[in-house]
């Protein structure tokens, strides 16, 4: 994308949205405080677009948000930085370097860009994109690409409600990116550790199931599915498969059964115990680590204390 870049002021009218912009929802509240900011002040940082072709046409690189408050303020020129024309995988590129250190884009619009990412490659260079070559390439972590891989792999019905959630504020915004996140992640601890569940219920009518149960106020917090994924996982603290199964599965056959009497009625005192284990082990090794000669009055008090602690849990016994 070689070329010169030259400083101008163009009629809004003569700019158009960059169709590869990641960032798909402006929320109305976001797009009220910028634009009360403009009409004070004016643009300060000009925009950066490029001259598509011959024509007397420019499309947006950076600044869309501004370029849609100056078209509301009727503003009749915009201060712009024209730079050259980028090939379709350059510009979608830009997009991701520009945009991607600046703001934190809604997920699901960042899956479907990275998406276009690969195909764009795909069909410049002849040969797919490996997870790290396209996290060097974005500046997007190999971890977020999974969890992009992660929506777009959801069933369409979800992928709508989740872009019709998008357009609400933050703060009223209940069917999440994370929330489906963290359903198909608890499904996919079930696949790996009770696969007997799996053989009467797929991963797909799981994913029904779950999200009813969110939706109906059975889960209130996306954070509760991580629960399903300690039951799954039960066999790694000790609790059998049998103990496991027929909980879990009233979990999912009766809708009104909540995740944390399945998590109660079956991995609780398990968990719990591990815990203790870890807590005690950290205490052996931290003590094995005190140099006698070292202690003080104050440390000898609590060890005495510590001492004593210990002598009454055993008695209790």
């Amino acid at each position: 994308m070689a070329g010169e870049k030259k400083l101008a002021q163009l009629s809004p009218d003569k700019l158009s949205k960059n169709p590869e912009n990641p960032r798909l929802i402006f929320r109305e509240e976001d797009m009220d405080v910028l634009m009360r900011s403009i009409d004070q002040v004016g643009i300060q940082v000009p925009l950066s677009v490029y001259q598509k072709g011959n024509k007397e046409k420019y499309v947006l690189i950076d600044g869309e948000r501004r370029w849609r408050c100056a078209l509301k303020l009727g503003l009749p020129k915009v201060p712009v930085i024209i730079e050259p024309e980028p090939t379709p995988l350059e510009n979608l590129l830009m997009m991701f370097n520009i945009h991607n250190v600046r703001v934190q884009w809604d997920l699901m619009a960042l899956a479907v860009k990275i998406d276009k990412v690969r195909s764009l490659f795909l069909k410049e260079q002849k040969r797919a994109l490996t997870k790290t070559e396209l996290a060097d390439l974005t500046g997007v972590s190999t971890a977020t690409i999974t969890r992009c891989e992660e929506l777009l792999s959801l069933p369409q019905k979800y992928i709508d409600i989740i872009w019709k959630e998008l357009e609400k504020p933050k703060s009223e915004q209940k069917y999440t990116e994370d929330l489906f996140i963290e359903i198909k992640k608890s499904i996919r601890a079930i696949e790996n550790y009770l696969p007997e569940i799996i053989e009467d219920y797929s991963p797909r009518k799981l994913l029904d199931i779950f999200f009813k149960k969110y939706e109906s106020n059975v889960v209130s917090n996306r954070v509760e599915f991580r629960n399903i994924s300690r039951v799954a996982r039960g066999e790694r603290v000790g609790v059998s498969k049998n103990k496991v199964l027929p909980i879990l599965k009233k979990f999912i056959e009766i809708p009104e059964f909540t995740i944390q009497e399945t998590y109660e009625n079956s991995v609780a005192d398990a968990y719990l115990e591990r815990n203790y284990e870890k807590k005690i082990s950290d205490v052996i090794l931290a003590l094995s680590e005190i140099d006698p000669q070292m202690l003080d009055e104050q440390t000898t008090s609590l060890l005495i204390e510590l001492r004593n602690l210990i002598d009454r849990l055993l008695k209790q016994r």
